[in-house]
């Protein structure tokens, strides 16, 4: 199942949690694919990540978390996984 479908089945502790896991293992993925074929250096990796430093992960998560309609003052389990989300990608 693609990241993306399980971000929309974000309801539960569990299933939050399930979804870090596979936001892991797809970012461990793209690293094990780019030591095989190196990504262009203009564009998003070959798991389309575009923040792989921690620092950029952070920055884009606090970005989106301050740009987006999705987060909402009252938390949620998928709120929280739209914002690890965005940390992949959000620039």
């Amino acid at each position: 199942m693609k990241l993306y479908e399980l971000l929309e089945k974000v309801n539960s502790r569990e299933t939050f949690l399930g979804f870090v896991d596979a936001l892991k293992n797809d970012r461990v993925e793209e690293i094990e694919k780019e030591k095989i074929k190196k990504p262009s250096p203009y564009g998003p990796g070959t798991n389309d990540w575009q923040n792989v430093t921690i620092e950029d992960f952070l920055d884009a998560l606090h970005s989106y978390g301050q740009d987006s309609p999705e987060i909402k003052e009252e938390p949620s389990w998928r709120a929280f996984a739209f914002l690890l989300y965005a940390g992949k990608m959000y620039e």
